[in-house]
């Protein structure tokens, strides 16, 4: 596993006074309790946050002017995963990526899974073919049927025409 997870993007200011506006890809719950962030390989200790839109709004020790800021602007963020704790039975994403990806539909592997991306639909699983060709699974109830750390594997059940190779 990982040591970091990515929390989000720095996109832009908020006032005058350093505020940051952060596209956030945590929960709220797990915003409100981090202490510290990463961001350009320095760790900045996290003084407030504020829900703001769909943003999160702020503040890190020792930037306290707009131009502080904008330094930041477009930088990923990042904790340490230490600093955010899961229920019993989560994970992260990036905890399953490269793992194989099986079919139970067609009894057998379809790829790897590359990446988690949200849309506004929905996540999807970024899946990576045995020909190295991406193709997308909604990573929704109706086709998730669960993962196996100890096997390296998530399971899923597609419906025919789902497959690259079916289409």
């Amino acid at each position: 596993m990982i040591d970091t997870i990515d929390c989000g993007t720095i996109t832009g200011t908020h006032g005058i006074r350093g505020e940051l506006k952060l596209h956030c890809l945590l929960d709220d719950e797990m915003v409100q309790g981090l202490k510290t962030l990463l961001i350009g390989g320095t760790a900045y200790t996290l003084t407030a946050a504020r829900p703001h839109k769909r943003m999160w709004l702020i503040t890190l020790e020792g930037i306290t002017t707009v131009e502080g800021a904008m330094a930041l602007r477009g930088n990923a963020v990042a904790c340490r995963r230490d600093d955010l704790p899961l229920p019993e039975g989560h994970y992260f994403y990036s905890d399953i990526y490269g793992f194989t990806v099986f079919d139970r539909r067609v009894n057998g592997a379809v790829g790897t899974l590359k990446e988690v991306q949200e849309s506004p639909a929905g996540m999807l699983y970024i899946v990576e073919g045995e020909d190295g060709k991406a193709f997308i699974i909604p990573a929704v109830d109706a086709f998730k049927r669960g993962v196996d750390f100890d096997a390296r594997r998530v399971d899923i059940e597609t419906i025919p025409g789902m497959l690259p190779h079916e289409s």
